[in-house]
Formats: C-alpha cells, structure tokens, sequence
C-alpha cells in the first residue's frame, strides 16, 4: 500500500469518525490500514523513538514526504502557462499548487505576476499593465467578467461573425445557371449600362461615352499599330509578354472578435488576412534565411504579426507536425476565408540569430511571410518609435519659464533652539569687478519678491554673502553661509535611502528626466529623477512629476534639463539600462593626476579615487603603500613602492568598467580572497560583476 500526501490527516479523519481518543490504538490503527510495507518502513526509521502515535506519524510523513528543490520548483511555477479551454480560476488554482513549494514571501504577488505574463488574454494583461495598483483578487474579478463578457459575446454573435461584403466587378457578361454565357438584347444591354457604367474595350474610359464617338477612334496603338485603340486597353500578345502581371500575397490587419472560448479573447487583438492582388510589382521586401536547415525566401510584412507557412513552401520543409489552428485568415479587403490546415513550431535562422517561431500553414500557393512580431527579432527590421505630442515646455509653460518659482505648498516650519545666541558675522568683501552683478541679482531678488529688505531694526542674526562662479561668466551664484544660523535648527530625522539602494532601484532605467531648480541655492535645493522599463509608464511617471511641480509653483531650468535619455550621470555615477559604471570625467581626473608631494595631497588623491572603489578590484591591497605614508608614526617617503601602487590605481580605474545590476531571483556568487594587507571580494551573477568589495587588515 502506498502512502500518499496526506495519508496522515486521513487516519485523524477515520479516528474521530470512530471516536477513539487513545493514542496507542490511534497509532496501531495507522500501521494496521497501512500494511505491511508501511509497517515494514517504520520498524527500519524507527530507531530509538518513542511508540507514540505522533512519533508514528512523524517517521512515515519524514518518510514519504517527497523531497524539494526549491530553484527547481520556482522554476515549474515561473514556466507555468495558461492552457488552452483552461479558464482563469483553474489557471490561478494551479500556480497556487505550484506555490506551496516555492518558499515566496509574498504568495499573492507572485501569482499575480504569473497572470498578466502568462494569462491568455491580452485585454485582462493590457488592463493589469495600466492599473498596475490593483491587486490579486481586482485582477480576477476581472478576468472573470472579461470571460463570461466572452462567453456571453459568442452565444449572441454566432450567427453574425465573420460576414465580409465582397467586393465584384461588374461585368457586360455573365454566366448563366447552366454554365454558357448569356446574350444581351439590346434594350438590356442599354439598361444595363445606363445602371452600371462600364469600361471601354478601346480607349478604357467610361462606356457608353457621352460625347460621341470613341475617342480612339481612327487612333493607332503604340503596341501593336493597329487602328482604333490605345496601347493601355492593347490585348495582343506583344503587349502582354512586355508588361506580364503577377499575382501578390500580403498580410494585412483585419480587426475581429474572437469568438472560440479556447482563444485568447480580446477586442483589441487582431487576426491577419492574405489578400491576393492583380498588379505590376516592384521590388518587394524579401529575405533568404533557414527554415528547419533548409534555404527559404520569404517576404516581410511589418503590417502582419502572425507568420504565413504556404502548402508548397510547407511540403518542401518536410511536413512538420501540425497542431490544430483556429486563427481566422480573411483576404483583406474582403472576400472568403482562406482554409488553415493548422500551425507550427519552426526552427529560424538568420547569420545572426537562431530562433522559434510559429507559423500558420494556409492551403494553396501564396509564398511564405514574416510577421512584424518576427522580424525585428530576427534583427531583419528596426522599429523606430516617434512622439507626435507638443513639446513639454508648451504643455508646462510654467515649469520651464526659467525664472525663480515660489513654493506655493504647505508651509515649511523650522525649529528653533532658542537657547542658541544670535550671532552677528563680519560681511566678505566682495571683488569690485563682481559687484555690478551681485547689485543686479539682488534687484532681481527684490522685484520677484525672493527677498525684501530689512528696515531700521535690529538684526540679531547676520549671515554673509559667497558668490562662487559659473559655468557663464556672466552670471554669478549668489549664495549665504547660514552654517551659525544652522545651529539654531533643530533637525527633523528623516530615513533617506543609501546609495546602493538608489543604485538597485534604477536598475530597470529606460527613459529619464533630470531637472534641476532654477537659482536652487536661495530656495530648494532639488533634483528631481523618472525613469520606468517602458515609454508608456515612463511618460506616465513624467507627466506626474511635472504637473506636481507645477501645482507647487516650482520651476525648473530648461537648459539642464535631460529627456528621453537611455543613460544618466548622478552622483558621479553613470547609469544605464546595462549597469552602473564611474563618470568618465571623474576618471579622467584621476588619470591626469600627478605623484603627490606630501600627505595633504597624498589623502586628497585617496578620497578622489576611494569614491569610485567599488569600480576597482582589491582596491584596499592596492593603496596599502599609499595609506601607509598617511600614518602619524611614519616619515613622508615616495619610492618606487608608492609609485608602482599609483600607476597600479590609475590603470584599474576606468570608465569603460560596467557593474550589472543584481537580480534577487538569480544565482549570486561570491569570489573572496585574503592577504596579510587586505581582505577583497567579487560579487557576480551570471558571469557578469556586480560589485568589487575590499577593506584593509588591521595588525
């Protein structure tokens, strides 16, 4: 007898069914309804427990508890998919299943994760992507109304779906039931032409002609020289080998319902259609690739997302299985639908790439095409995204006036430490070439009503003004040194985040905005940072970043503003949607210093470089000689063992040095190793550094 998952909380069912409460009989009651081989298992695991029913049951679940590996078990879940006539309810069941193993902490937030990657419909994924706060239980309810919204849809569309106007030509002639042409009288013929116009065998205008006669009349062809129509409407031979016709096949959208309830359903999907035209063709879009490792030529089609397998092109490759297909194809522009003998996996392979797709087989000879969900890809095409909208400047005029904004919020309150004295400092001199423009500023400050003046009273505290420069020479920065006044402060604690916490919260950087507070200095020092994985969710980000600005008054400078950037400098660090690497002018710094002379140098040039530490491996074993010169107890002594650790220091700094962000669901691994001098350590995933990590050995 074999012991399921389970089989304990079975026997407590049977014992309270039986209303026994003596552990010994519960516990001979177990063995006994096991059997023998169960029987046979405990007396083996048993060893020197004790013959109790809860020891009892512990050995055998110990026993038979199937043993876990986690990763592989995180992997199941991750892998999971929705099935096909598989409705949301069971999809989420299963992955609940799939979960109990996986060790999350936050169970609900990883099923709902599963959902919209790998649900089958793209309406509830598209939904859950744009409210990205709803939870678990907001994006079941809808997808279940989404389903029996689908459900309901189909039953009351049966008879409609899938009904296209045909597009015919009218014709002077046609067939009769029993297949022979009929012959026209001419008061037919008259009507019929009077309802419906038609064209002229010999000029190929309109017929009949309202202005009598034909205007190719006595008119020779420029084809076959002949009298009496034009080369357009020509039909001998000649002119028909000269300009042949050939017959194309392309994929075009066709937007419809999808009415299978094993389909994904939504009404923003789009099947595609084959359209065969008459016309003269150009060069088209082609490319050569392998198909299964075998040469095929096939044409793009950016206006298709589904991939067309013909029956020629599909029997040369070899018949590979197909699994059934209920993708309608409709040629576009109308007509019937075209008969799909179902779909396949197919190995693609470019110079490049090597890839699996999926291909839909179509009955007849309509040449193979490449979907625009495949090609770029395959790197065949190259998608370029442009923005129709105005610019932000005329959207948020504003923000981007490039005057000092007024905090408009709520009120900033500073506590104040009465028990601090005033303090009354001495004013700087301010250079007299420099003067003409503090003058100017201060004016500035006063008409914007930045600042106001002070009457005749008394000023208890007095801080001095600075006026470092700019990059413009014509302009200054007019700042005060409030470092007295800020010992009055008493300073609110606040929990910022650390660097590195920055730096694994940019790691999914796309798309940025980098603004920075017009004349900051005198009001708010502020920077402000956006960035999102996708454009839709970046531009959402933005917008709610500016209008925010906008309504508290503040402004920003449009000269140092950075948008739609792939790759920012923050904090002398450069990131990127590939990592985190130093700001190259930072190295060029270091690369461009000179041996220091003395100790004040020598620490200078340590703080320069340890600030881009983690960028250099076994940093501490490498400045060892250096920090050894900047003890108390030792004498000032530049030999070739500084030297070397100099050179040593410039060389492994560099900016083409890239950190990859860590990734929590991945594998970490740590490189240490250990000297007399230092301890170092490299962090990597995926054979890619993540960080480089050294201290120095005290003795």
């Amino acid at each position: 007898m074999l012991v399921r998952d389970g089989f304990p909380d079975l026997k407590i069912s049977l014992s309270e069914g039986m209303k026994i409460d003596n552990g010994e009989r519960k516990r001979a009651l177990l063995l006994h309804y096991a059997g023998e081989t169960v029987y046979d298992i405990y007396e083996a695991e048993k060893k020197n427990s004790e013959p109790t029913y809860e020891a009892t049951k512990g050995i055998l679940k110990k026993y038979f508890e199937p043993k876990k590996n986690t990763q592989m078990e995180i992997y199941k879940f991750r892998t999971y998919k929705q099935n096909e006539g598989q409705s949301l309810d069971e999809f989420v069941t299963e992955l609940r299943k799939l979960a109990k193993t996986c060790e999350f902490q936050n169970v609900d937030k990883e099923i709902l994760s599963q959902v919209i990657q790998n649900c089958r419909s793209n309406r509830l994924r598209r939904r859950a992507l744009r409210e990205p706060d709803k939870s678990l239980d907001d994006i079941l309810t809808l997808g279940r109304t989404l389903e029996i919204a689908d459900s309901q849809a189909t039953e009351m569309e049966r008879e409609s779906v899938n009904k296209v106007k045909a597009k015919t030509e009218h014709r002077m002639s046609t067939r009769s039931e029993t297949g022979y042409k009929k012959k026209w009288s001419t008061s037919e013929r008259q009507q019929k032409t009077q309802n419906h116009p038609v064209m002229c065998r010999n000029c190929g205008g309109e017929f009949p002609h309202k202005q009598k006669p034909c205007p190719a009349k006595g008119k020779k062809c420029n084809s076959c020289h002949k009298l009496n129509h034009f080369a357009k409407v020509c039909r001998s031979q000649r002119f028909r080998k000269s300009n042949p016709e050939r017959r194309v096949y392309e994929v075009q959208d066709f937007e419809e319902h999808k009415h299978c309830t094993d389909e994904p359903s939504s009404d923003e999907e789009y099947t595609y259609s084959i359209q065969e035209q008459v016309r003269s063709v150009r060069k088209t879009p082609m490319t050569s690739l392998k198909i299964n490792k075998r040469h095929c030529k096939l044409m793009i089609d950016t206006g298709a997302t589904v991939n067309v397998l013909d029956e020629t092109t599909y029997k040369y490759l070899g018949c590979p299985k197909l699994k059934r297909d209920k993708t309608k194809l409709v040629p576009y522009g109308g007509g019937s639908q075209l008969e799909v003998l179902g779909n396949c996996e197919l190995e693609v392979e470019t110079r490049n790439k090597f890839e699996i797709f999926q291909f839909h087989v179509v009955k007849g000879s309509h040449s193979a095409l490449l979907g625009y969900t495949t090609a770029p890809q395959l790197e065949l095409v190259h998608v370029v995204s442009q923005t129709t909208q105005p610019k932000l400047e005329v959207r948020y005029p504003e923000v981007f006036k490039n005057k000092i904004g007024r905090y408009n919020g709520k009120p900033v309150k500073l506590h104040i430490n009465l028990d601090v004295k005033p303090v009354a400092q001495r004013s700087r001199r301010t250079p007299f070439h420099l003067r003409p423009k503090v003058e100017k500023e201060i004016q500035a400050l006063l008409e914007q009503d930045i600042i106001e003046k002070v009457g005749n009273t008394p000023t208890p505290w007095v801080s001095p003004i600075v006026t470092p420069p700019k990059k413009d020479p014509n302009e200054i920065r007019l700042c005060i040194d409030m470092r007295e006044a800020n010992k009055a402060i008493v300073r609110e604690r606040q929990c910022h985040s650390k660097r590195k916490t920055c730096y694994q919260q940019l790691k999914n950087l796309s798309m940025n905005l980098m603004a920075q507070q017009s004349s900051a200095n005198l009001t708010l020092n502020l920077d402000t940072t956006s960035w999102n994985l996708k454009n839709s969710e970046h531009d959402s980000a933005l917008e709610a970043t500016l209008q925010a600005l906008q309504k508290s008054g503040l402004t920003v400078n449009s000269n140092k503003c950075e948008l739609n950037k792939d790759k920012i400098t923050f904090f002398g660090i450069v990131f990127s949607k590939d990592g985190i690497s130093p700001d190259p002018r930072k190295v060029k710094a270091v690369k461009e210093s000179i041996p220091p002379t003395n100790v004040a140098e020598l620490r200078s040039f340590l703080g320069m470089t340890n600030y881009s530490s983690r960028f250099i491996p076994h940093y501490a074993t490498i400045t060892e000689p250096l920090r050894s010169l900047t003890r108390q107890s030792s004498d000032w002594k530049w030999d070739c063992k500084q030297q070397n650790a100099f050179d040593k220091l410039k060389e492994e700094l560099s900016s083409e040095t890239v950190m990859t962000y860590s990734n929590p669901s991945s594998e970490i691994n740590v490189h240490v190793d250990a000297s007399p001098i230092g301890l170092g350590a490299i962090m990597t995933q995926k054979q890619k550094s993540i960080a480089y990590a050294s201290r120095a050995a005290r003795p």
